[in-house]
């Protein structure tokens, strides 16, 4: 894909000597600029792993601390080169969030004396992915650096997200349905499916009609001269369907034998295997939904019929399929997903949403061309949707369709987790 990746060196250090600035404001809240101020890039790291932020000789060390404990900052602050103490200095730092909503989301972190150092009186949430704006405070100047620090994060143009069929949705309340998965097969409608024989015995004459024929109800299949009266009448169908079997030729005697079968596609049923552990989660009326096993049809229908017999170690459970369009054909094996329960979900996505990066899973948010890696905590699932417990807003602007392109396009581009 044609794309710019987040930590892309070259770029880093060139953005950030341009764009990290710093602000020195006298105590009326006048802004004295300078042209030696600046927000190092990545590749300059203070002793501590941070990254340095300098004004003249007032420099501060920002960094991510999370061994062992949540994430947090710590600044490390010196003044020309030496240490001074932590209590000596204001500090507060705004974080710029994609969340995918409009205007993104700001996170601010105010910080306490602790030891040698700094500490963020609040968590640095995953990803650490944001623009940061820190303000300190020290001896009645003010100072201010401003700093992107992307992670999990890429920049893929509108026109080649489209030719990749990226499809784009929005975290909703949807309902979570728990299933019970049955196979079986569809199979012809016993009560739309005909046996045809002659009203008197006698002699087929001829016969209008071949296996395969489609014919409507009342549509003359033979004619047969009965053997009494001598007489000629019409064998008609007594429903509209598909003759399955034809049994009479003409010069032949019909006697009570059948001449012909007849069967309704329009309606199946869907025949289920149903072990005891899921038959007792089953009702009639219950919701069902049928796939082919090969995947050519499906359709949405009704349990109509548990039966009360077991055959071997399961028991029928009976869907009428609804066939006009004539997709299913008997025979043709299937699955199907009963709906047992249904919960309404605060937040949910489609399933398609979802990758697995590292240990977590994660969707991509989209803002503009950038998409962020968020990782997610969810719950309870379907075939369709994932609910969401954490991670995500409502309304929040997702990746739904090709996920996995974005996620291809991250871990290719290598960007780290680095702080």
């Amino acid at each position: 894909m044609n794309r710019t990746i987040a930590r892309m060196p070259m770029l880093v250090i060139l953005l950030t000597m341009i764009g990290c600035s710093s602000h020195d404001h006298d105590d009326h809240g006048h802004a004295a600029h300078g042209h030696d101020d600046h927000a190092h890039d990545e590749s300059s790291r203070g002793p501590h792993g941070g990254r340095l932020l300098s004004k003249d000789a007032f420099t501060i060390e920002l960094s991510i601390f999370e061994t062992g404990v949540e994430p947090h900052f710590r600044a490390y602050v010196t003044v020309d080169g030496k240490s001074i103490p932590p209590d000596q200095v204001e500090l507060r730092v705004q974080l710029l969030r994609i969340n995918g909503l409009p205007g993104g989301r700001i996170d601010q972190h105010a910080f306490s004396p602790e030891g040698r150092y700094l500490r963020g009186t609040s968590i640095v949430e995953e990803p650490h992915s944001y623009r940061a704006v820190v303000r300190a405070r020290h001896q009645n100047k003010n100072y201010e650096w401003t700093f992107d620090s992307p992670e999990a994060q890429v920049e893929i143009a509108s026109t080649m997200a489209a030719s990749n069929q990226i499809a784009f949705g929005e975290v909703a309340p949807d309902t979570i349905r728990e299933t019970v998965t049955l196979t079986g097969r569809a199979e012809p409608n016993a009560e739309r499916a005909r046996s045809v024989r002659a009203r008197f015995p006698g002699t087929v004459r001829s016969v209008a009609v071949q296996v395969g024929d489609v014919v409507s109800a009342g549509q003359t299949l033979a004619i047969i001269e009965s053997d009494d009266s001598l007489q000629t009448y019409a064998v008609t169908a007594p429903i509209g369907g598909t003759v399955i079997t034809r049994s009479a030729n003409p010069g032949e005697s019909s006697g009570s034998d059948v001449l012909f079968e007849i069967i309704d596609l329009k309606s199946l049923w869907a025949n289920l295997a149903a072990f005891p552990s899921d038959r007792a989660k089953l009702r009639q009326g219950q919701s069902v939904d049928l796939l082919a096993a090969d995947g050519t049809a499906k359709t949405r229908g009704k349990i109509s019929l548990i039966s009360s017999l077991i055959t071997g170690p399961t028991s029928n459970v009976r869907v009428v399929i609804d066939n006009r369009d004539l997709n299913w054909t008997p025979g043709q094996f299937l699955n199907a997903d009963v709906t047992i329960n249904e919960s309404p979900v605060a937040l949910t996505v489609p399933v398609a949403s979802l990758q697995t990066m590292g240990d977590a899973e994660v969707v991509f948010l989209v803002e503009g061309e950038r998409y962020q890696a968020q990782p997610v905590k969810t719950g309870r699932r379907d075939r369709e949707r994932v609910e969401i417990l954490s991670g995500l807003a409502n309304g929040a602007r997702i990746v739904t369709r090709n996920s996995f392109l974005i996620k291809a396009d991250i871990e290719k581009s290598g960007a780290a987790h680095e702080h």
